[in-house]
């Protein structure tokens, strides 16, 4: 079950935005997902949003990527039936982990083999064609049956150009090959599968359609294909299928906590193409999916299909009743039985024009009509699912749907970004920081409806690694224009400030969350709940009016260090004369080194810098073997050292790496050597780095704790944003998130060698450069 948290430091909202509702998504639940082998094929769809752009057939193909033109081509030229590699017929594609007790031994079948009459889809597919098999993913078929309401959404995730299976020949016109397209965090993909499907005595396993049609089928394999496995679809929510066939942003609202509006919702949603899934839950003793007195199916998944509002006249009663129209994906008749269901007395007082606008029947088909009271009554949570604007649907009704929308990726880096949520308060600010401007609603109200929708990436495929999804929220500020002035902003504005709008934090893939907000900017803070938690996340912003989401942070520079910023240890202000004077005796040092050129490579630079900062790589080097060999604290027993560990952890001092790139940095012929000035001037900088690096090293253990480095090298001079500190924290932090001395002066050293490498080519300080691919692998390789 998903934890729901909430942070302390915030209050009441201040004016400025009204919390319609803290709504949560759900993901997959239960199902650890291995990642799929297979790469996929990244989509660009046309200006209309529909027809995917084919790749161009004489540029060679992607490595490792599976591109279904391609490889269909190749089968019919060579006569035969592809078969896919990297999800094959067998055991590993069904089960997470395969063990031997869990074989199933089903047969797999191509579609001719099951059907003689088989096709892929008829013309008039519709939300009826399909049923659940032996896999609980009835979610799964909630979300396609919303998907071929539509015709415009249905052929974005079921191609058109698929094979028809009927009357094509093996080999000449069928390849046994089929492409799906699935959304994935901002970015559509084609998954590519062979036609074989798991059977028991001739019949399918899984979904199935009603009729001899198979794209459901096919459907069900590559989603599973995507995932790894067909168990990975197990026991999961709507709401994540929805949003991977659309790319649209998703809310879920448990019914008891439902805003007084909930009804004006589903309908303007409705009317707006949005998807839209229910389910009640299972009581406590009760079976899985087990049916109720009322004819519901418990621990099941509805979909939403249909919201009018119609008048009735009767004896006892005279007005306008809200009806909702929900399927249950079995298409069978496990249906509703009480008021409005099939055949039931409330019918016979509507008249006939109103029965036929909505579409009204009475089969056997898991389709039926309550009340929206009844509704309220008897389920207890519904996702919904709207549609982004490059949306074909959306783009062909002519702006009548007015959703605009902005999106950014972004990243939480233990040491960087991951500042926690505003119980720490000191790095909550640390946290990437995100700027939207909400204009005026033309029609005059005076506040505009604005859904954000964070979603944590990449946990599911890691689940299998004891990585589970974290807990995640944000909080929304009001801000003065003249306030983001400052980029970002600091932790002395956040003690300052309440926030104007929060979520709950929750541990799922989507936290989303509606808000009525009053014109004007706002700072949005994503956050994981506990800071130094690692994810990368998604966030996006849904609004009636242009929202123009920018990120709030730092420009990038370089500059001298400031007269007085460093300190030496005794916590004196550091000046360039008082580093000179400490570098004569070296003199005679590097003499001897250098020999009769005069001159250092790499290796007796290396020797020098190790003999000149000998008691600060000492430190280091013990502090990273302690902390490597000691494993995270309270987290098991004392990781024994090895022998190959024993060999590269006492291997202290400066990198090879390091030195080589200090050279680089100073050696302005080429030649792969330093002479004594260029080494004065380095052992300088290596100085004021020192000096600084000491100065924030604050408990003198010789290391600087996570979120210190952008101090430190801000004091050096280099102003950096987000993505380059994430970037360098990678690069040089330890497991702990802590930078030592060497590692700092490493980092110190490619940041400076980069600014010049970049300074000496923007001669008119247009911040962007050129090169061409030769100078750019020399200047790079070089540094």
């Amino acid at each position: 079950m998903p934890i729901v948290t909430r942070a302390t430091k915030s209050k009441e909202p201040v004016a400025g935005a009204k919390n319609v509702a803290a709504v949560k998504t759900a993901s997959v639940e239960g199902a650890t997902l291995h990642q799929s082998k297979a790469k996929f094929y990244p989509v660009v769809f046309d200006d209309e949003g529909r027809y995917f752009l084919k790749p161009d057939p004489t540029k060679p193909p992607m490595p490792g990527i599976q591109e279904y033109y391609r490889l269909r081509e190749e089968c019919l030229s060579k006569g035969t039936l592809f078969e896919d590699p990297d999800f094959p017929a067998d055991e590993s594609s069904i089960h997470l982990t395969p063990t031997p007790c869990n074989h199933t031994h089903y047969k797999w079948l191509r579609p001719q083999e099951i059907d003689p009459d088989a096709i892929f889809a008829n013309e008039t597919f519709s939300r009826f064609a399909i049923q659940q098999g032996a896999l609980g993913d009835c979610w799964l078929l909630a979300a396609a049956a919303n998907l071929t309401i539509f015709p415009e959404l249905f052929h974005r995730v079921v191609p058109e150009d698929n094979d028809a299976i009927r009357g094509c020949r093996k080999g000449v016109d069928y390849a046994g090959i089929f492409h799906f397209r699935f959304w994935r965090f901002g970015q559509w993909y084609d998954v590519v599968i062979d036609d074989r499907l798991p059977t028991k005595d001739g019949r399918l396993v899984y979904i199935q359609s009603t009729r001899n049609e198979f794209w459901s089928a096919l459907l069900e394999k590559a989603y599973a294909k995507l995932f790894g496995t067909y168990e990975a679809l197990i026991g999961g929510s709507a709401s994540e299928a929805m949003e991977d066939f659309t790319g649209g942003v998703t809310e879920m609202y448990t019914l008891k906590d439902a805003p007084e509006n909930l009804y004006d919702i589903i309908e303007h949603g409705c009317n707006a193409y949005a998807m839209f899934a229910c389910s009640l839950s299972n009581k406590r003793g009760g079976s899985k999916e087990s049916s109720t007195p009322e004819g519901l199916i418990t621990g099941h998944a509805y979909s939403i299909t249909k919201a009018q509002v119609v008048d009735i006249k009767t004896p006892k009663f005279q007005g306008k009743v809200k009806l909702l129209r929900l399927r249950n994906p079995w298409g069978n008749d496990k249906e509703w039985n009480g008021a409005w269901s099939d055949q039931s007395s409330e019918w016979k007082f509507i008249d006939d024009a109103t029965k036929r606008s909505l579409g009204l029947t009475f089969d056997n088909d898991g389709e039926f009509w309550m009340s929206f009271a009844d509704f309220q009554k008897y389920f207890e949570k519904i996702e919904m699912c709207h549609l982004t604007p490059d949306c074909p649907i959306i783009k062909q009704s002519e702006g009548q749907f007015k959703w605009k929308t902005s999106a950014y990726e972004g990243e939480w880096v233990k040491g960087s970004t991951a500042g926690g949520c505003i119980n720490f308060m000191d790095t909550f600010w640390r946290n990437p920081q995100y700027v939207i401007d909400i204009a005026k609603p033309e029609e005059g109200n005076d506040q505009s409806t604005v859904i954000v929708s964070l979603i944590q990436k990449n946990r599911r495929s890691k689940k299998n690694k004891g990585i589970n999804c974290l807990t995640i929220g944000y909080m929304m500020y009001r801000v003065d224009p003249s306030e983001i002035q400052q980029k970002p902003l600091d932790a002395t504005f956040f003690k300052s400030h309440r926030s104007a709008a929060d979520t709950n934090f929750i541990n799922v893939r989507e936290n989303t969350a509606r808000f009525n907000v009053e014109p004007g900017t706002y700072v949005i803070v994503p956050s994981t709940f506990q800071k130094n938690d690692e994810g990368e996340f998604l966030i996006r912003v849904f609004s009636e009016t242009p929202n123009k989401m920018i990120e709030n942070d730092s420009p990038i520079g370089i500059s001298e260090p400031q007269p007085g910023t460093a300190k030496d240890p005794s916590g004196k202000y550091v000046d360039a004369e008082e580093i000179q004077k400490q570098l004569v005796p070296l003199e005679k040092l590097f003499h001897d080194v250098a020999g009769e050129d005069g001159e250092v490579d790499w290796l007796e630079l290396k020797m020098l810098l190790d003999r000149c900062f000998e008691d600060d790589i000492a430190k280091a080097s013990e502090g990273i073997r302690k902390a490597y060999l000691s494993g995270v604290k309270d987290k098991g027993p004392v990781k024994q050292e090895t022998m190959l560990e024993r060999q590269y952890l006492s291997d202290s001092g400066f990198s090879k790496d390091a030195c080589r790139s200090m050279v680089a940095m100073l050696d302005a012929d080429g030649s792969g050597k330093l002479g004594l000035s260029e080494f004065q001037k380095l052992l300088a900088d290596i100085s004021t780095w020192k000096a600084i690096f000491k100065q924030y090293d604050y408990d003198k253990n010789g290391h600087l704790n996570p979120f210190e480095l952008r101090d430190a090298l801000e004091s050096a001079g280099f102003t950096l944003n987000n993505r380059i500190i994430n970037k360098l924290m990678h690069r040089y932090c330890s497991k702990e998130g802590q930078i030592w001395f060497d590692d700092f002066i490493t980092c110190a050293v490619k940041i400076r060698t980069m600014f010049d490498i970049f300074n000496a080519r923007d001669k008119n300080n247009k911040k962007e450069i050129s090169f061409g691919l030769e100078d750019w692998i020399a200047q790079t390789i070089y540094s």
